[in-house]
């Protein structure tokens, strides 16, 4: 009877044990505890141009994760760019790993300076784990495009020979170019064309193209004194080029100038040239 009784009494000792543990074992394994891995933003920097929509996506890995929520917010403070691993996570290969991603859009409404990702993932048990990364936003605000009048240019203008014996034809040649933009845009002397009518370039000419079918007036100016002549007026080729020829009869300065239209500016160029006998 006595072994009896020692023996019930054990079993009701490990009855006890066992229920006072159970809760113990209720409760989530550490292999089994949610966390956060790394939250990752790309782009960032967001750069937004003009009124041009940008689409910025937060990338999250996530351990033993039921469910993932994701909370954009522009913030005056700054911090790092993102978390890899986040502060607070599990560190394990166990667990069940996930990615989650959730995308929003930033226009021109929205504030430049540092946005703030927040996310908060669920576990199976309930509980949460926190986490949040940092990225930049600016807005990238281009000048107006010019649309005023294209600069224009006459290259390589010669008069020739020099000197030249009284009475003797001058020969005088040139070509007459307009400034053309980076994105390739340019005025062939009556619209714009491959692109529209505006240059984008702000003034900073990159290239120069041909320009015919326009009026070149030849002026002269004697060097014994007195005020510029008007001596003719010639077409520039289809490719820009001038070209003809005039008698000298004293010595100065040979002038041609384009006077420009609504799109175009003027331009000029001379060239001194002796008469001998």
């Amino acid at each position: 009877m006595k072994r009896i009784a020692t023996a019930l009494v054990a079993a009701a000792m490990g009855a006890s044990a066992l229920t006072v543990a159970a809760p113990a074992l209720a409760d989530t394994a550490p292999g089994d505890a949610v966390s956060i891995e790394s939250i990752k933003v790309t782009p960032d920097p967001v750069v937004i141009r003009g009124g041009d929509d940008v689409a910025v996506t937060a990338t999250v890995q996530v351990v033993n994760a039921e469910d993932v929520k994701f909370d954009f917010e522009p913030t005056g403070r700054g911090g790092q760019s993102y978390c890899n691993p986040c502060a607070g996570a599990a560190k394990s290969s166990s667990g069940e790993w996930k990615t989650w991603e959730k995308t929003i859009v930033l226009d021109r409404h929205d504030p430049d300076g540092n946005w703030v990702v927040y996310v908060e993932a669920t576990g199976k048990d309930g509980k949460v784990a926190k986490a949040k990364a940092y990225f930049y936003v600016k807005h990238d605000r281009a000048k107006p495009p010019y649309s005023g009048p294209r600069a224009t240019r006459i290259e390589g203008f010669d008069a020739s020979p020099n000197p030249v014996k009284k009475g003797r034809k001058l020969t005088l040649e040139g070509t007459l170019s307009a400034a053309r933009c980076h994105n390739d845009w340019w005025w062939d002397g009556d619209v714009f064309v491959v692109g529209g009518d505006r240059c984008r370039d702000d003034y900073r000419w990159s290239n120069w193209r041909w320009l015919g079918w326009q009026k070149i007036n030849v002026y002269f100016h004697p060097a014994r004194g007195g005020k510029w002549q008007y001596v003719d007026t010639i077409e520039t080729n289809p490719d820009g080029t001038f070209y003809t020829k005039i008698p000298a009869y004293w010595s100065g300065t040979w002038k041609v100038v384009f006077k420009g239209t609504r799109g175009l500016y003027g331009s000029s160029a001379s060239d001194y040239v002796k008469v001998v006998r």
